[in-house]
């Protein structure tokens, strides 16, 4: 007797239950956003391009204005995302609708990758926690430092990547609590950040005295070391210094479509979900703005001086040329630096809302500051697990990976296999960021921040794209959505939508040369096993594709009908 025909999907149903409120769908995208990164904004995008303070328009600094023009870009390609993905509502977001309206093989290379760059960043994070430990707790126990090796910061990452591993298995409603938890204090304690930036920019004098404190220096002595290594000999235009900061201000946003992943787990994701992404993209967007400027302020109003040339500097544009040189000088500054000041730390804004409450003489509040900042690192780890797992168990359920890997928990609704194997993806980026063993960080550059943001903006562009083109090319689909458009203004939003994500795309490729390692000549070997690394990511996605559309089709899958239809609940 003949076999039946297999069903187009891996089983009738998912198995996942839409558990995510408003709220948590707006929690899951603040959390995925805002976490390490723009702590230091202001003044790791300013070291590099030192700009005095009278070519600042309206006296802000070059990072500020990249969060205010990128933040445009994330409310309009987040609602691009939003739309589409509620007009098809189900776990892996983007996979599922570029799948389902541009081509399979495009969607299924943007899913591949999307998964690569969730995954590796989950690893990051997981070891940057404890980055954030020496960091913060370094600057709030200052003179006492906190280092914990390159081997104690892997093998502590690790082990938080498999803790929320475990924590997620038990599923998405105590998973959404831990979120909230991890979520609501630092939130609080951002209220202190602000207090202290806006002390610190009405009192110079506490901000000048916890610098000392700290770091055992006056201010005086950054602005001498910041002049003669160079700083105000290479001052920068507002132009140059706001294209340098727009790959600042790209990275820090990067996740703000996060919830559009879940959107099978998402209550009324029909209707809710692109007002989840505009609220949370704008929360953020004022968060940023906010932190960037006041933070900056404080450092501003701190030993100002004219040059000869008239131009006007400060502490804040010493401090940042002191903590980020440029590469071309960066091994000249680090030792002039280290030799006047051995106490010296690095510039964050957090780090400076730390100093001016030491200056106020506010012994306990650092430590509270520190706690605040680390878990806002911590933060992005649930979310980042769960876009990569619930990508990785879309494509399985379509088929397109092995099929038992979209198993689901029938007591706690997780996707079991999708969870573990992002997990086991998260280690070569736990390699790269704790540099362990020595030399992880070059040789594994693609599983780094910057190769994770390439796959990721690719992504974006392909999402973008597919709202673009579902009222072309889906009009079934378009007529059935909830959220109604005319389709002059879905094309529109999706062109325009389009345009942004391939900016951020275009932004990431040139920060990363060394992708390009295979096709030029005296390339460092580090960067041609990155480049193979990248290349190899791609070229892996490529055969998977390949390998299982044969597979299907020689089983009687009808792949064509299964990426004509949405999957089931």
């Amino acid at each position: 007797m003949a076999s039946s025909k297999p069903g187009l999907f891996a089983r009738e149903a998912t198995g996942l239950v839409r558990e995510i409120g408003f709220t948590l769908g707006v929690i899951i995208i603040l959390s995925h956003v805002v976490g390490l990164g723009w702590q230091k904004r202001a003044f790791q995008f300013s070291g590099p391009a030192p700009m005095p303070t009278d070519m600042m328009p309206l006296g802000l600094p070059a990072i500020f204005w990249a969060f205010l023009i990128c933040g445009f870009i994330v409310l309009i390609t987040g609602y691009a995302a939003g739309y589409v993905a509620a007009a098809m509502p189900r776990s892996g977001g983007g996979y599922v609708t570029i799948s389902r309206v541009i081509h399979p093989s495009v969607g299924y290379m943007s899913g591949w990758l999307m998964f690569l760059a969730e995954a590796f960043s989950y690893g990051l994070i997981g070891v940057a926690v404890f980055e954030g430990i020496e960091i913060f707790f370094g600057i709030a126990m200052a003179p006492t430092a906190y280092d914990f090796g390159a081997v104690g910061r892997f093998l502590g990452g690790l082990v938080i990547v498999w803790i929320f591993a475990i924590i997620a298995l038990l599923g998405t409603k105590l998973y959404g609590r831990l979120m909230e938890v991890i979520f609501y204090i630092p939130a609080a304690i951002t209220i202190i950040f602000f207090a202290m930036w806006i002390a610190g920019a009405m009192n110079p004098a506490a901000v000048a005295t916890g610098v000392e404190n700290v770091m055992g220096a006056p201010p005086s002595t950054f602005v001498a070391v910041a002049n003669a290594t160079g700083m105000t000999a290479n001052p920068v235009g507002f132009f140059d210094a706001f294209s340098i900061a727009l790959g600042g201000a790209f990275w820090a946003y990067m996740g703000w479509y996060a919830t559009t992943f879940l959107a099978g787990e998402v209550k009324e994701a029909n209707k809710k979900l692109p007002q989840v992404l505009l609220v949370a993209g704008l929360l953020i967007m004022v968060v940023y703005l906010l932190a960037s400027s006041l933070s900056a302020i404080a450092a501003m109003n701190v030993e100002p001086y004219t040059d000869d040339e008239g131009h006007q500097w400060s502490f804040f544009q010493a401090y940042a040329w002191l903590s980020y040189p440029p590469s071309s000088v960066k091994d000249t500054v680090v030792a002039v630096r280290n030799a006047a000041i051995p106490n010296f730390k690095g510039a964050w804004s957090t780090g400076i809302a730390s100093i001016i409450a030491n200056g106020m003489g506010i012994s306990w509040l650092p430590m509270l500051i520190a706690i605040g900042a680390v878990l806002w690192v911590a933060n992005d780890i649930p979310p980042f697990l769960l876009v990569a797992s619930r990508t990785f168990f879309a494509m399985s359920f379509d088929r397109m990976m092995p099929e038992k890997f979209s198993y689901v928990s029938e007591r706690w609704h997780a996707p079991v296999w999708a969870i573990l194997i992002t997990a086991i993806f998260a280690i070569p980026a736990c390699m790269a960021e704790a540099d362990f063993p020595v030399g992880a960080t070059s040789y594994l550059a693609f599983a780094g921040v910057v190769g994770t943001d390439i796959f990721d903006a690719f992504f974006l562009t392909m999402f973008c794209i597919s709202c673009m083109l579902l009222p072309l090319e889906r009009k079934e689909i378009y007529d059935r959505a909830a959220v109604k458009h005319s389709i002059g203004a879905v094309v529109t939003l999706g062109f325009v939508a389009t345009l942004g994500g391939a900016f951020c795309l275009y932004i990431f490729i040139k920060e990363s040369p060394w992708i390009w390692s295979l096709f030029t000549t005296g390339a460092p070997i580090e960067d041609i096993i990155s480049a193979i690394g990248f290349f190899g990511c791609i070229i892996a996605g490529i055969l998977l594709y390949l390998g299982f559309m044969y597979r299907n089709t020689t089983k009687g899958v009808d792949m064509r009908t299964l990426y004509l239809s949405i999957p089931p609940e």
